[in-house]
């Protein structure tokens, strides 16, 4: 009779149990030589049995089907098999292979424990024998899920590492470290919280780095909280998901990486600069067609000769289109008008100062305020570490309250660092901002468009609109109506400390001129 052996182990079974295949195969031989069985082939695994999608497997059931003729000198009737569980694991998969195999004129033999079917009664000694190995795999795998379950809860790593770390060993416990790739995951996480480059961009550039990552890994990146040093802890019978401290040092701190998902997320604004033809056209938004109530668009026509021609345009008619230089020439003719001397944009600057430093007093007190609670939560912090380092509190406790304090340090640090920034704008604004005023025009020629529409939306506070060929006397928001009024008062030879007292409490900036948009 001619027949197959077929010897098999997994990685993990010879590891824990000492499973050999030299051994398998030795025996399986005696056997066979003892029954009288003719070796056509042998095949040895090194594979899983919980399916039968195994490489040595698949060239088994290629043999029997290529020889399946019974005339064939390779037919072949038997495979022989140590016992059950190295056949498979799985009672269903067993049932089917066996079938498979009966169809091809082949049945299972098992060297130990062989069950012979000459009765419908060893059907059921034999089913019990192919579900033994599952319920023992099943067990296996019931018994590493909760290894793996403590060894998370304890903060170590268990599977594969994510970029920018490797899998180490501290000790007895698994665990992360930096890789060559861990500088550039946390600069991508800055690049990400910035706001100024998109996700794909970002992406790109770790590719350009070396870094191979797709979009929707790169998503996963963003969004694995593994890069805090933190460890997420999946439900588990009874017990709830939760997040711990690992053993792996942080990539990038919390900060960062709630920044980099509230920008992936949506919460907040993409810094995207896209060019809106605002160099060509920087008054867009800023004229209205008097006649119609309606601001004027601004276009490209083409001459007969096949030229490029701009204007500013009311879309109704019949009104008068205005060429963009003329318009341009006229608001320049109006800035040239409001120019400030040094002396008139330092007492402005100075009584600016004086009026935010006042309107700051709310803000440090919030920031003491939550200084404060700052340095209570993190007594009690050092408090429950106590209780917890002495055996007073469970650690699922210790656990719950710690994340809870954590959260509200989080957010409270959050809020502290918006607050201690609050100012940064202001002190912009009076350092750069103001001075320009003493150049106003040469300052506005060289700027951008999109500069030019800040500036002009800090000076006029209604559209501007043409009367008989020229722009009207326009309305100015109040900041420079107060720096005209400074220029009048020292025009009337009334000295600098006067100026400021009696300009005080009338020369709070409007909010077009605040920090929030020039």
């Amino acid at each position: 009779m001619n027949v197959i052996i077929y010897s098999r182990v997994s990685t993990d079974e010879q590891a824990q149990h000492g499973y050999s295949l030299d051994y398998q195969e030795e025996t399986l031989r005696r056997y066979c030589e003892f029954k009288n069985y003719n070796i056509v082939r042998s095949f040895v695994e090194d594979f899983s049995a919980k399916t039968f999608k195994r490489p040595e497997w698949k060239k088994i059931q290629t043999f029997l089907k290529q020889n399946q003729n019974r005339k064939s000198l390779n037919f072949v009737e038997k495979i022989i098999c140590l016992r059950y569980d190295r056949f498979s694991r799985n009672f269903h998969n067993s049932l089917n292979e066996i079938d498979n195999l009966k169809k091809l004129g082949c049945t299972i033999e098992m060297m130990e424990s062989n069950i012979e079917l000459t009765s419908p009664e060893s059907l059921l000694t034999r089913n019990i024998m192919l579900t033994l190995p599952q319920i023992e795999n099943e067990k296996i795998s019931m018994r590493t899920m909760e290894g793996t379950h403590k060894a998370r809860q304890n903060g170590c790593w268990t599977g594969k590492s994510p970029i920018g770390y490797k899998n180490v060993r501290i000790g007895k416990n698994s665990s992360l470290e930096y890789s060559e790739h861990a500088n550039l995951i946390r600069e991508a996480f800055e690049k990400m919280a910035s706001g100024l480059m998109g996700a794909d961009e970002i992406r790109r550039w770790l590719n350009g780095k070396g870094v191979k990552i797709t979009k929707s890994h790169f998503f996963n990146v963003i969004r694995n909280v593994t890069y805090t040093g933190k460890i997420m802890v999946s439900e588990f019978k009874d017990e709830s998901a939760q997040l711990v401290d690992g053993l792996h040092p942080p990539i990038v701190t919390n900060e960062v990486f709630a920044a980099a998902n509230d920008i992936l997320n949506g919460r907040k604004k993409k810094m995207t600069f896209k060019d809106d033809k605002s160099d060509l056209y920087p008054l867009k938004g800023f004229l209205q067609c008097k006649v119609h109530n309606r601001a004027l668009s601004a276009y490209k026509s083409t001459g007969r000769g096949g030229g490029h021609y701009h204007y500013y345009v009311c879309t109704k008619s019949p009104c008068p289109r205005y060429p963009i230089d003329y318009a341009h020439s006229e608001v320049e003719r109006i800035l040239t008008q409001i120019q400030f001397s040094a002396q008139v944009v330092k007492i402005y600057k100075n009584i600016l100062e004086k009026i935010f430093e006042n309107e700051d007093v709310d803000r440090k007190n919030d920031i003491k305020r939550i200084e404060k609670k700052i340095l209570e939560l993190n007594q009690q912090i050092t408090f429950v570490k106590g209780q917890y380092m002495s055996q007073q509190l469970p650690v699922n406790q210790y656990q719950d309250l710690k994340m809870e304090v954590e959260a509200q340090l989080y957010e409270l640090n959050r809020t502290l660092i918006d607050l201690n920034e609050e100012m940064t704008p202001y002190k912009t604004y009076l350092q750069r901002e103001v001075p320009m005023l003493e150049d106003l025009v040469d300052f506005y020629n060289k700027s951008s468009g999109k500069t030019k529409k800040k500036i002009l939306g800090c000076i006029f506070f209604e559209k501007l609109h043409f009367e008989e060929g020229e722009a009207a006397t326009p309305v100015l928001t109040k900041p420079i109506e107060v720096l005209l009024n400074i220029s009048k008062v020292l025009q009337g030879s009334k000295k600098e400390k006067e100026v400021k007292n009696d300009l005080l409490y009338t020369c709070a900036p409007w909010a077009g001129l605040e920090p929030a948009t020039p």
